[in-house]
Order: structure tokens, then C-alpha cells, then sequence
């Protein structure tokens, strides 16, 4: 994805730089001179601007790709018993949308700070492995084992489902590299702070009782909570403004967040989904561990960006 985005960043730069300079001017062509086209005039352009203010829609690729080992011992409520149940939930970014808003500030004249802030709500996915239950039971609470009877069954389970919340805080220094009088090449890159939280669905509880003449059970698909994470990364990038007309430009951003991997205990939402045993008593039986997530993304940007 890296690759790609380049390439279409290196790609978009020489279709603009080979084209007609005339394209780029405010003026007819009977007034255009070789002067006017000059890096000098050029440059005088864009340095006469201190500030910039930009807006845009951004396009996102989350590098999100993350697996959790769910194993516990399911409850039977009705005797003694053994039991173990296992999955393995995939929990993967999408690609989404999200917004972002720049402040620039120029005290020389190809040197400058940006401020950015970038929102975004990539959902998750993910192809979940079958949920997969054993039970060794008694009919008695003072049998002891081998228990008499087994239930042993692989529930096909659903797909991971949910969202992330990401927003990034980016202080970047910014090189200003005007090529035509109408369009300029910058590069940009600093410290991002980040905050990500989420949630999404795939996590199996169960519970069995015995019902006479019935072996009964029933199992939950809970919502687990990821998050908040909080986190210093980077940011590097860059864009071409085109100016469209007056002091209004055309922005193109292609930039990549790098944030730490962060390992934190996974979480259950309580919903009301089982009334019995406690809430508090199903998050111990579940045996929860830790999740890693990769917060990291690439995004484009396309916007518009007022010069003053």
C-alpha cells in the first residue's frame, strides 16, 4: 500500500510539472513572458503568504491486523464438571473516511510549523475461527471424575464486527518547495500524539445446566471494548497545492501515521446478554487477557487550503 501510494504521489507530480506553465497563470497567454515563469517570480509568490488554513476529506488505510486467543472453562450449573472452550478472533482494520484540518504558519519563507488534527472511524473486521466446547459432566455436585457424560460441539461463530475512534494531534515542521507561480510541492513530518478507542463484537461466553430430561445450554457473542490508548508516534508526508484562484488552493496529502503497538487487557461490555451468574462472575470465568493493537494508518487527503 506504501508502494502504491507513492508511486501515485510521484505520478500526479510529473503529469502537473509537465504541464503547460500557461495552465497555471492568472494572466492571458499573450502576457505571459519568460520572467513571470522564473523561479524567482515563483517564489515571490508563495512567500508573500505567512499563513495557511486547510481543510480536507481524507481517505484511510488502517494496518490493524490483530488476533486474540480466547480459551476458558465454560460453566455447567448443575453438577460437577471439566470444561474447556476455545477460539481465535481476528480483529483487522478497514478501509474508511475520516476529516482532517491544517494550520500552517511560514516566519521564513519556505520554513514553517503545522498543526494538524485528524479524525477518523475505520471499522473492524475479521474472519473468526470456529468456537469450539467440551464438556465432562455429572449430574451431582459430588461426583468425582471422570465425570459419566460429555458434551463436545464446534459452534460456527460470526465474523468480527465493530469500530475504531481514531484522534491524532500532529506538530510538524513543513518545507515549502514552490515549482510553478500556481503550484508548490511541500514535505512535512513531526511528533503525532494519538488516541484510539473501540469496540466490536466476537467474543463467546457459554453456560450449560442439566433440565430433566434436557441438557441445556446457551452461549453469547459479547462486545468487547478496546482502549482508550493513548500514545506519542510520527507523522510524515507530503502535498502538492495547486492554486485554483485568488488565494484558494487545491490540496493533495498522502501521509503516514506510525504510532507503538499498544498491549492492554481486553474488555466486556456488559449488555444484559446473561442474567445469571453475575456480570462480574462471567468477566472472571472468561479468563480475559491482554489484546495487542497496532494503531498505525496511511491516509490521503483531498481539500482545499486558504492562503493569507
Amino acid at each position: 500500500m506504501k508502494k502504491r501510494w507513492v508511486s501515485s504521489l510521484l505520478v500526479s507530480l510529473v503529469v502537473l510539472i509537465h504541464t503547460p506553465q500557461i495552465l497555471f497563470s492568472q494572466t492571458s497567454p499573450t502576457q505571459t513572458s519568460p520572467a513571470q515563469a522564473s523561479p524567482d517570480r515563483s517564489s515571490s509568490y508563495w512567500s508573500k503568504f505567512k499563513f495557511e488554513l486547510s481543510t480536507a476529506v481524507s481517505y484511510q488505510e488502517s494496518l490493524l491486523d490483530s488476533s486474540y486467543f480466547h480459551q476458558y472453562s465454560p460453566p455447567f450449573l448443575s453438577g460437577a464438571y471439566e470444561s474447556l472452550a476455545d477460539q481465535t478472533i481476528k480483529i483487522r482494520g478497514k478501509a474508511g473516511w475520516g476529516f482532517n484540518v491544517g494550520f500552517a504558519y511560514f516566519p521564513l519563507d519556505n520554513f514553517g510549523l503545522q498543526f494538524l488534527v485528524d479524525y477518523a472511524k475505520p471499522k473492524l473486521s475479521g474472519a473468526n475461527t470456529l468456537y469450539d466446547v467440551y464438556l465432562n459432566y455429572a449430574l451431582s455436585f459430588d461426583a468425582t471424575p471422570p465425570y459419566p457424560y460429555i458434551f463436545e460441539y464446534s459452534y460456527g461463530w460470526p465474523d468480527t464486527a465493530g469500530h475504531l475512534s481514531e484522534l491524532c494531534l500532529s506538530l510538524n515542521g513543513v518545507v515549502r518547495l514552490p515549482i510553478f507561480k500556481k503550484l508548490a510541492f511541500y514535505l512535512s513530518g513531526g511528533l503525532t500524539f494519538f488516541r484510539i478507542d473501540g469496540e466490536g463484537t466476537g467474543l463467546a461466553y457459554s453456560k450449560y445446566w442439566w433440565d430433566s430430561p434436557w441438557f441445556l445450554g446457551d452461549s453469547f457473542n459479547y462486545k468487547f471494548k478496546i482502549g482508550p490508548i493513548q500514545s506519542l508516534g510520527l507523522n510524515i508526508g507530503a502535498e502538492l497545492n495547486w492554486v485554483l484562484w485568488s488565494n484558494m488552493c487545491f490540496v493533495l496529502d498522502v501521509r503516514y501515521f506510525a504510532c507503538p503497538s499498544a498491549t492492554e487487557p481486553i474488555k466486556i461490555v456488559d449488555e444484559g446478554l446473561a442474567t445469571t451468574p453475575p456480570f462480574d462472575e462471567i468477566k472472571a470465568t472468561m479468563n480475559l487477557q491482554d489484546l495487542t493493537i497496532n494503531p498505525s494508518f496511511y491516509r490521503i487527503n483531498l481539500g482545499l487550503k486558504y492562503l493569507f
